[in-house]
């Protein structure tokens, strides 16, 4: 588990961040901030992992929490686990590994989490560094992602919407479903459908989840979706 000065911000966090009037379980509580605590920790150390952290990295981090819609108390949580941990000598793999265990290695929220890292270290609209990329991968390890998920996400599939040339979008929407471009038709409804039922934020809800987790796998069920009706309509199918 997380310690140090990492530590006492949890324990300080349980006692005054939440609130006690929530019937949300001590152990749910918790959880929750343990899930953030390793998220920004490990995002501090993906946005430093090239030297330093750029101006860009932490507007993406700022972002990135305006996105999870988080309450003022956790907002200042995760600001905090950010702060201290550009400084912390802990390694990114503990983080990964123990937020693995935490969530069950659960495919929803490792896409979101490591969707979220990989979103710090390319907001600067340069090439990664090979340090941030090593993190990356590590984490796909260690969340027992699909081998080769994070390739994919730099050769393209991890995009909000398709761009670019007529042709560079529709090989974007391939790239986003791990498809072939000359597959069948059934063939791509087969890898659409593996891939929604993969990280679908239904699978959080249904397990009585925080509700801050879903929102980043929203946004790969949304990616998904277009680059699937993209894809339908170029090619002609239903």
């Amino acid at each position: 588990m997380l310690a140090g000065p990492l530590s006492a911000l949890i324990g300080g966090a349980i006692g005054h961040f939440i609130d006690h009037k929530s019937k949300e379980p001590a152990e749910e509580k918790r959880a929750k901030l343990m899930y953030y605590a390793y998220f920004f920790s490990s995002a501090a150390k993906v946005a430093k992992a090239n030297g330093s952290i750029s101006e860009m990295e932490i507007l993406k981090v700022e972002n990135l929490i305006q996105k999870m819609s988080l309450a003022p108390n956790l907002e200042k949580f995760a600001k905090d686990i950010f702060r201290k941990s550009k400084v912390n000598s802990r390694h990114i793999s503990e983080d990964f590994k123990e937020c693995a265990k935490l969530v069950r290695h659960e495919q929803s929220i490792a896409y979101s989490f490591m969707g979220g890292l990989f979103e710090i270290a390319t907001c600067d609209g340069v090439p990664s560094s090979k340090a941030q990329i090593k993190c990356l991968l590590l984490g796909e390890k260690y969340f027992k992602m699909p081998p080769g998920t994070i390739r994919s996400w730099y050769a393209g599939g991890y995009i909000t919407t398709p761009s670019g040339e007529p042709g560079d979008q529709l090989k974007e929407c391939f790239d986003i479903l791990g498809v072939c471009p000359n597959a069948k038709h059934e063939v791509i409804k087969k890898y659409y459908r593996k891939k929604i039922s993969t990280f679908h934020p239904d699978l959080l809800e249904s397990k009585n989840l925080p509700k801050e987790l879903i929102i980043l796998a929203k946004e790969q069920v949304i990616r998904v979706n277009l680059a699937y009706e993209k894809i339908k309509e170029v090619r002609g199918f239903k």
